[in-house]
């Protein structure tokens, strides 16, 4: 199940936008970096917890820090996963900040959709997003980050505990207990209604069913 991501019945999550490939993953200015691998760093954002209100400045934040310690990246560690320790520190700032100003995460907002995507795809689209975000919620920090990015971004366990600051056999038993707590969470999340997350109709008759989201 977890090769490619998480697979419902109409097939993966999403696309995600495109992996890049380790061997192409050569950036030789922030710019180039930016340009690369800033979906990467949306979703990560968006899927360990912080808050919609905050992604854009949170997105921000991750490469004005990858700007200033460029000349720190010593290549020891691929440039995916240098980012992924900076966002890491990065989304606890900004979920510690929100939680002082009692924000709370919306449910509604969903992956970056194609603009091409057929009317079909994009409900489909929003609708795995929307039971990956509640799964996700569920979980622990820990199980959260390494679950996000061995089996959402597809790094590699190896990498993930060098982000994560973490001895491999402590990876790999994280990521065991984090996938067993998203297939429950997430089949917890399956039973939550669109309805019940869009509350109740304003007015007589039925209420219409919107799906507007802000994009992730």
């Amino acid at each position: 199940m977890f090769a490619g991501g998480p697979v419902f019945a109409g097939g993966p999550v999403f696309a995600g936008g495109p992996v890049v490939d380790a061997a192409e993953d050569v950036c030789t200015t922030p710019e180039q970096a930016f340009e690369r691998h800033f979906s990467m760093v949306w979703r990560s954002l968006r899927r360990l917890g912080v808050p919609a209100s905050s992604l854009d400045d949170a997105s921000q934040d991750v490469f004005l820090v990858l700007h200033r310690r460029w000349l720190d990246f010593e290549h020891q560690s691929s440039l995916k996963t240098w980012i992924y320790g900076i966002l890491l520190r990065v989304a606890s700032d900004h979920k510690r900040r929100a939680r002082r100003e009692r924000e709370r995460w919306s449910p509604e907002v969903t992956e970056v959709e194609s603009p091409t995507d057929s009317p079909d795809r994009i409900y489909q689209q929003r609708e795995a997003a929307r039971l990956l975000h509640l799964a996700l919620a569920q979980l622990d920090d820990k199980e959260r980050q390494i679950l996000v990015m061995v089996d959402l971004e597809e790094t590699s366990v190896v990498d993930a505990s060098e982000a994560l600051g973490i001895n491999l056999n402590t990876a790999y038993s994280r990521l065991r207990r984090g996938r067993q707590s998203f297939e429950k969470a997430l089949r917890s999340a399956s039973l939550v209604k669109s309805e019940d997350l869009l509350g109740p109709p304003q007015g007589p008759g039925p209420a219409p069913l919107t799906t507007e989201t802000n994009g992730e």
